[in-house]
């Protein structure tokens, strides 16, 4: 399945939040993510592969993803992603079977809005400024909402976050356990 996607940086909070409440979005709430990642490292520098294992405190979530950082669109990255019941020990078991690098643990604050059919978070992670991820399911109508929205930032596509990380001087998920 193609993850159609793009995140913003250095974005106006308040004005993003007026204007969503303007326009009707509806409110999903904030949580806290917990995350283990399996990096399917040293990958060739172009892509990004790996195993995530991720709660929100209700939903819990196995995910494998490739992001081919080669293509220009925010559809460049494969999903597969299945509920699971329990965290650990679904960690656990993927740690049994894992054969690379040590996997790291992450955490990061999420709110979420929906606007016409496109997925809004507002996301803050340990050492960087928060940034903008917007969901949907074509380019022309994220297009459409961050123009509707007035979201005014650097549109920096659907990269991965050791990007976002570097940006401002981190290494990102190099730098081992982000937790607040």
């Amino acid at each position: 399945m193609k993850e159609i996607e793009t995140k913003i940086l250095e974005f106006d909070e308040k004005l993003l939040r007026k204007n969503l409440e303007k326009e009707g979005a509806i409110y999903q709430g904030k949580r806290l993510l917990k995350r283990v990642v399996f990096d399917f490292m040293p990958s060739p520098a172009e892509n990004d592969e790996f195993f995530r294992v991720r709660t929100d405190g209700e939903k819990t979530t196995l995910t494998w993803k490739y992001r081919d950082n080669r293509k220009r669109s925010l559809d460049n990255t494969e999903e597969l992603e299945i509920l699971v019941s329990d965290f650990d020990k679904t960690v656990e078991i993927i740690s049994k079977l894992w054969k690379g690098k040590p996997p790291f643990k992450q955490e990061s604050k999420i709110e979420k809005w929906s606007y016409d059919n496109v997925e809004i978070a507002i996301c803050t992670w340990p050492l960087i400024p928060p940034f903008l991820e917007l969901e949907g399911e074509d380019e022309a109508k994220i297009n459409k909402v961050i123009k509707k929205l007035n979201i005014k930032g650097e549109n920096i596509g659907n990269t991965n976050l050791k990007k976002i990380f570097e940006r401002y001087g981190h290494k990102g998920k190099d730098e081992g356990d982000l937790r607040f």
